[in-house]
Formats: C-alpha cells, sequence, structure tokens
C-alpha cells in the first residue's frame, strides 16, 4: 500500500480505510491479506485498527523479497516518485525506521525518483552561460523529462503525466526544461538545455547517493565488511546503479539476477505475492531464474 498519501485523503487513516473498503468492494468473498511495515500479513479487520501500520508498506515487500536470496546487502528501489533505501542483515530487514516520517529521518527513504520528481526538488540553482542562474519554483518540469532528453528512457517509459498534459517527444521535454529557469527553445539553445539536464541529473544521483551513504555505513559498520548493493525499480540501471558507483561500491546486484525478467518494475507487489503464497503452503516459496 502506498496510496494512503494521496492529498486525495486528508489523513492516512482515511486513505487506508478507502483503499482497504476498495479492495473488499472489488474481491467480495475472497480472503484479503494486508501487508503491515513489521513484515506480518494481517487481516482487513487488523489493518483497519492499525492503519499506520499498513501505511506505505511496499518497501517491506520488497525486502522480504530479496532477503529470502542474499542475507546481507542494502538494497535501493528507485521507483516513480521516490527511492527506498532498505537494509538486510543476516537475513531479515534491520531498517532504523519504519514509517516514511521516520525513514526520511535516517536516510531510507529520498523523496526522489525516475519520473515523477519536481526538477525544483532536486535543484535550487543550474549552471548556464557561464552563470549561476536560480530555478522556479512552479512545477515546469519533472525528473522524467531530464532522463528522456538524457536517453535513460524512452518515450513508452515515461509512463506518468507531464506537468503541461503535453507530449512525451525529447523536444517536449526540453521546453519543460527551459521553462524552470523561465526560459523557452528560442532563449535557450538545445545543447544548453542538454547540458542543465546533465547537471540536474548529477544532483539527483547526489540525493540517493547522500542516503545510501547513511544506510550503508551503519549496515556495514555492523557487518564490519563489504556489503553488496542490489538494484531495481524503473530507475535501477540509471540512478540506484550510479549512486553505488558514486560512492566506490564495487559489488552491485540487479534484481534480474535474483527473479530475472522484467518484474523488477514492480518488486514489491510480487515480494507480497511471494510472501502470501508462502503463507499459504506453509513454507518459502522459491522461485527460479
Amino acid at each position: 500500500m502506498t496510496a494512503e498519501l494521496s492529498d486525495a485523503f486528508q489523513t492516512k487513516r482515511e486513505g487506508v480505510n478507502h483503499i482497504l473498503d476498495s479492495a473488499t468492494q472489488a474481491f467480495d468473498h475472497i480472503p484479503i491479506s494486508v501487508l503491515n511495515i513489521k513484515n506480518k500479513l494481517i487481516s482487513v479487520q487488523k489493518a483497519k485498527a492499525n492503519p499506520l501500520e499498513v501505511a506505505a508498506a511496499n518497501w517491506v515487500a520488497t525486502g522480504w523479497l530479496v532477503s529470502q536470496k542474499i542475507k546481507n546487502c542494502v538494497i535501493i528501489d528507485v521507483g516513480s516518485t521516490s527511492t527506498s533505501i532498505i537494509p538486510i542483515m543476516d537475513g531479515k530487514i534491520s531498517a532504523l525506521g519504519y514509517t516514511d516520517f521516520e525513514k526520511l529521518k535516517v536516510g531510507e527513504l529520498v523523496y526522489t525518483g525516475s519520473l515523477r520528481t519536481n526538477i525544483a526538488a532536486i535543484v535550487k540553482s543550474i549552471p548556464i552561460k557561464d552563470d549561476i542562474v536560480n530555478v522556479s519554483s512552479e512545477f515546469f518540469s519533472q525528473s522524467g523529462d531530464i532522463h528522456l532528453i538524457l536517453g535513460s528512457i524512452v518515450e513508452e517509459e515515461y509512463f506518468s503525466e507531464t506537468p503541461d498534459y503535453r507530449g512525451k517527444k525529447r523536444m517536449d521535454a526540453m521546453n519543460r526544461l527551459a521553462k524552470v529557469v523561465c526560459g523557452d527553445l528560442e532563449v535557450l539553445e538545445e545543447s544548453e538545455i542538454y547540458e542543465m539536464a546533465k547537471y540536474i541529473y548529477s544532483k539527483q544521483i547526489e540525493q540517493i547517493s547522500e542516503g545510501l551513504k547513511k544506510v550503508y555505513s551503519h549496515v556495514k559498520l555492523n557487518k564490519n565488511k563489504d556489503v553488496p548493493i542490489v538494484v531495481t525499480g524503473i530507475g535501477k540501471n540509471f540512478l540506484a546503479k550510479k549512486a553505488a558507483n558514486k560512492l566506490g561500491i564495487k559489488k552491485i546486484i540487479d534484481i534480474s539476477q535474483i527473479i530475472g525478467n522484467s518484474t523488477f518494475v514492480a518488486s514489491p507487489a510480487v515480494g507480497v505475492a511471494l510472501m502470501e503464497a508462502s503463507r499459504l503452503i506453509g513454507r518459502n516459496v522459491i522461485w527460479k531464474l
């Protein structure tokens, strides 16, 4: 569950209850299990009684999934909106924070993602034409634009809505990015907008690497040796791996080496499905590549 944080709801409790009611209505007469932040599958009734324990528990499913294969690691899951950094020690999730609020404090949640992050949340200024230009805080452009411009994603992978509700061609993205400094394609050259995208990209990698540094140092201290990084999510190649590289971490494992095919796009869904299958069967379900 993640949707409870949507501004459609006044509180997380309201959001959780709406989601649970919708699921119950959609799957009438079918037993429903709800994953909580303590890595337990509980009933809808228990979830309603403790809504904050099931809010934003998606990261737990990813942690459990990887922990079945790798006993000591740090997972970087870069989604469209945010990045979860999940430490695994001795085959168990060893997070310091469990709620979004707690995880933001300790670096285990970094609110930067592959598609939907406002550029103004990544940088406050950008070097352009041998000068430093402050950015507008308007929602003119988002991270999906810079990754489209740089070729990290293609149009079909840009599945979120754009800030101006216009196209997803490279020139559309360039025009949106130019507006971040109150420009357009007549004010700025394409080469200058491309350099803007490169700069913002480097700063987004820094955001993730700063969170990773906090979490990784905690795990490495406890294990007293190098710990591998497992990367997943739609930004695993161009954000997660780059953040790990920036810190000089050598052993980086792509989640496709663990579960194969394209399930990395929704590793929490894969994790919770296998978790429920394991509960129903009475033993851990093992998957093969």
